[in-house]
C-alpha cells in the first residue's frame, strides 16, 4: 500500500469524483482509476460503488479514507518534528469566519509576519459549518470558528480563545427598552438562520416567547449593521471587544438573553498534523489579542 495511493484516495473523497481528483493532482483519470484498482486488489475489498451514474465511496472506502488521513497526517508531521527547535516556517492554510477576519486576526497576522518572515498564511473565509468540513477533509490546516454544536470527534480538537456577548443593536437614539419592547417596535434584520450564531439567537427568541417581524436576512454582520444604522430595523449579534467599542458610538445596545447570551470563538483542527507549531502560534497570539485567559 503506497502513500501515493492513499493521497489519491483522500483527494477523491475530498473532491467527490475521479475527474476532479485527477485535475487537482495533475494526473490523468486513467491513472487515478488504475491506482484505485490496485489499492482495492491489495486490500481485498471494493472501495467504491460503480454505477451508470458514476463512482462513489462505499462503507469500506469511507473507513479507509479516515485511516488514510491519519496515516498522511503522521507522515507529513515527521518533517515538522525533525525541524530545528523553535523553527517557524511554511504555509498555513487557515479558515476563519468573517467576524474574525474583520476583527482580531489582521493585527495578529501582521505581528507574526514581522517576527517570523518564513511563515506564510493563506486565508479562507466561510461560515463555521463549512470551515469545519474543510478541516475534516484536509483542505484547511485549522479554522477559527464558533463553538461547534456537536461532540468533537476524538481525532480533532476545538480550543477557545475569545468570548463574544450578544446584544440587540438598535438605531442610535433609541430610548431604554426591554428586548421584548424592541422587537415589538422594530422589524428584525436577522443573521443567516443556517449559521450557528443564527441558531443560537433563534433558540433564545423561542425561550423568551418572542416572535420577530423579520424583514431581511444576511450572512454578513456588516450588512445588517448598515440597515440598522439607516433605521430599517434591529439586529441581534455577537460583539467582540473591538467591535463593541465602535458599536457603542453608533448604535443603542441592549444585552440579549437572560443571562446574556455569549458565544465562544476558537480553533478547530486535527490533533496531529504537520503544521501544529504554526497553528499553536496563531492561537496563542489570538488569545493575547483578545485578552482571553485559556484554562489549562
Amino acid at each position: 500500500m503506497s502513500l501515493r495511493s492513499l493521497r489519491i484516495l483522500t483527494a477523491i473523497a475530498s473532491k467527490g469524483s475521479f475527474a476532479a481528483a485527477a485535475e487537482q493532482l495533475c494526473l490523468t483519470q486513467s491513472a487515478i482509476s488504475l491506482q484505485m484498482k490496485n489499492l482495492e486488489e491489495e486490500l481485498g475489498v471494493p472501495l467504491f460503488e460503480r454505477t451508470g451514474r458514476g463512482t462513489r465511496l462505499n462503507l469500506n472506502g469511507k473507513l479507509v479514507v479516515e485511516r488514510a488521513r491519519e496515516i498522511i497526517d503522521l507522515y507529513d508531521g515527521i518533517r515538522t518534528e525533525l525541524s530545528p527547535s523553535g523553527a517557524i516556517r511554511g504555509v498555513l492554510t487557515l479558515g476563519a469566519v468573517p467576524t474574525v477576519i474583520t476583527g482580531p486576526l489582521p493585527p495578529v497576522l501582521g505581528r507574526l509576519r514581522q517576527e517570523h518572515q518564513q511563515m506564510q498564511v493563506r486565508l479562507v473565509s466561510s461560515l463555521s459549518a463549512e470551515l469545519v468540513r474543510q478541516v475534516e477533509q484536509g483542505d484547511l490546516d485549522a479554522a477559527l470558528t464558533t463553538e461547534p454544536p456537536f461532540s468533537i470527534p476524538a481525532r480533532y480538537q476545538w480550543r477557545v480563545y475569545d468570548e463574544e456577548p450578544f446584544f440587540v443593536v438598535a438605531p442610535k437614539g433609541t430610548g431604554p427598552a426591554t428586548v421584548a419592547e424592541l422587537f415589538a417596535a422594530y422589524p428584525f434584520v436577522r443573521f443567516d438562520k443556517t449559521a450557528w450564531a443564527g441558531a443560537l439567537v433563534d433558540g433564545q427568541l423561542l425561550t423568551q416567547g418572542i416572535r420577530p417581524r423579520e424583514v431581511m436576512e444576511f450572512d454578513s454582520l456588516e450588512a445588517a449593521l448598515s440597515l440598522v444604522e439607516e433605521g430599517l430595523g434591529i439586529a441581534v449579534m455577537p460583539l467582540n471587544r473591538r467591535r463593541l467599542k465602535d458599536a457603542q458610538r453608533h448604535f443603542a445596545l441592549t444585552p440579549f438573553g437572560t443571562p446574556q447570551l455569549v458565544r465562544k470563538i476558537g480553533m478547530y483542527q486535527k490533533r496531529h498534523h504537520p503544521r501544529l507549531a504554526l497553528t499553536q502560534l496563531v492561537l496563542d497570539e489570538l488569545s493575547r489579542e483578545c485578552g482571553y485567559l485559556r484554562k489549562t
